[in-house]
């Protein structure tokens, strides 16, 4: 069994309230025993040294009107063996602080209402059995945490009991390591402040030394606990694992109200993309009470995750929601079978988008394949579709001509925009086999590079230097490819006319082909 010390039975026995009065930095000195007031004079017989002394100072002073708080505490400190430390019910004045640190004996205030008789059995309870003691009073903190989540403090009232029981900082992160809540003080308050989490154990920070528990499964937390301090022991770890089992519970709350929300939502953005709705008062009503101002024109973001599971939707659209209430942009979500759909709303002097190239760089760091596609802006509700579909059509297109690296903004997408409206019609595909499918249907069979040279021949603008160097071959290998697709396609280059209906049908090709790779997905 480990000493006890006057820490320890600061932190594991006294009640929640009591207060280090004086002599605080001797409070590693080791308790043997409680020594109690007497009710007969010597106040305190028979003290071997290591004793915790329990008094009430209105009982000293009817007792004895001498035995001040003041004299008492110089007394017991200055014993040929010191006791450990004095814990005292009634008011501590401005001397009796003083002796305290003259003779650097803990002095440990108890809360009003204190019941000396139980406080000694906690006492004794924790000396004569540690481990015992030190269990109970982990179930005792978890039942104070759950209540205070059932009475419905939250996450910062949970903090602020774990706080007052462990005597350190605390704080609660997202799952992708935010700062959500913290209760704390000085250094070990801005090591909280600074601190990012993405894994648990011990660490240090700042002189801090911080121990993370993760909050939920460790292999996929949905948040995580930090306890900060000069010093942490076995009991901060312990109140960080209670800690971390109550905010599990508060988080589920708030996942569960969280999804109700969505869901409402969610069918709320169903019914304004399934039609033109009927009553166009009813459904800016029905915004206005779920907090969205659907008078401003909005525009489609979708955020597209790569092997999308239903949790990491569900994650994913937390984490978008919460990071677009941070930027004020009180936006609808829906959730989609591979992304989460947003309608972000123009805000007056809000550039949306840098705010929407801002959060891509937030997100991407927590969610990789995580790509952004935006529509146009859409100036009323019957728009809304609309700006979905050029979302779509920028997530399809755009990762081909751009990557993934950005934004995909269907304004970006230049003459693709027109070819995109007319891939449906029949005009576009007879052009298409008019002018480059046999050139298409050649490459295929014989596993040539035309199409790569036509497309490189274009991107240098026809400069037969630029274009060979760009293929890795000869001038002469490249315009002998030239004149095969002249001889196959019966397009000639040198006519301007069928110049431009060649790049306009590679154009077409990017866009057919695109729109058969998302059919078959």
């Amino acid at each position: 069994m480990p000493p006890v010390t006057v820490r320890d039975v600061l932190r594991l026995a006294l009640p929640s309230g009591t207060t280090v009065a004086a002599g605080g930095s001797a409070q590693g000195r080791q308790v043997t025993w409680v020594a109690t007031l007497r009710a007969t004079l010597p106040a305190f017989a028979e003290l071997r040294g290591g004793e915790l002394a329990i008094l009430s100072v209105e009982a000293a002073l009817a007792l004895d009107p001498r035995l001040t708080l003041h004299v008492l505490v110089r007394r017991l400190g200055q014993a040929p063996v010191p006791v450990a430390g004095v814990v005292v019910l009634g008011p501590v004045a401005a001397d009796d602080v003083t002796a305290a640190e003259d003779v650097r004996l803990p002095l440990l205030q108890l809360p009003a209402n204190a019941d000396l008789r139980e406080v000694e059995r906690e006492i004794t309870r924790l000396i004569s059995d540690y481990e015992a003691q030190f269990e109970r009073r982990g179930a005792q903190l978890y039942d104070l945490l759950t209540q205070r989540s059932i009475a419905g403090h939250g996450v910062p009232g949970v903090l602020e009991a774990l706080a007052e029981r462990t005597g350190q900082s605390v704080a609660c992160y997202a799952a992708n390591g935010e700062l959500r809540a913290q209760r704390g003080r000085g250094s070990a308050r801005i090591a909280l402040q600074a601190l990012r989490p993405t894994t648990y154990g011990e660490m240090t920070l700042l002189n801090q030394q911080i121990w993370v528990q993760p909050i939920g499964p460790k292999e996929y937390p949905t948040g995580y606990l930090a306890l900060a301090g000069t010093l942490l022991d076995a009991w901060d770890r312990e109140a960080a694992e209670r800690g971390a089992a109550a905010l599990a519970l508060e988080l589920a709350k708030e996942q569960a109200v969280q999804a109700v929300e969505e869901r409402l939502r969610g069918d709320f953005v169903a019914n304004i993309l399934s039609g033109p709705p009927g009553d166009l008062a009813a459904a800016l009503q029905r915004g206005n009470e779920l907090g969205y101002n659907l008078a401003q024109p909005h525009v489609a973001i979708l955020f597209n995750l790569e092997d999308a599971t239903p949790a990491s939707l569900a994650r994913l659209s937390g984490s978008v929601q919460q990071e677009l209430n941070r930027r004020a942009l009180s936006s609808p979500l829906s959730r989609r079978e591979s992304s989460v759909l947003a309608f972000v709303p123009f805000m007056p002097n809000v550039r949306v988008r840098e705010s929407i190239d801002g959060l891509r760089e937030r997100l991407v760091a927590d969610y990789s394949g995580l790509i952004l596609a935006m529509g146009s802006q859409a100036t009323t509700l019957a728009e809304w579709r609309r700006s979905l579909e050029e979302a779509e059509q920028a997530l399809i297109l755009g990762r081909q001509l751009f990557g993934t690296g950005r934004v995909l903004a269907f304004s970006d997408l230049g003459v693709y925009r027109l070819l995109v409206r007319l891939r449906e019609t029949p005009e576009l595909w007879t052009f298409y086999r008019e002018t480059l499918a046999k050139l298409v249907d050649y490459d295929l069979r014989q596993r040539a590079d035309l199409m790569k040279t036509l497309e490189a021949y274009f991107n240098q603008l026809g400069n037969l230097r630029a274009a060979s160097e760009a293929l890795h071959v000869h001038r002469n290998t490249l315009l002998y490819r030239l004149e095969r697709i002249k001889e196959i396609s019966g397009m000639d280059l040198d006519n301007a006319e069928e110049y431009f209906a060649l790049w306009l049908a590679l154009r077409a090709h990017r866009v057919l082909a695109a729109t058969d790779e998302a059919e078959a997905k």
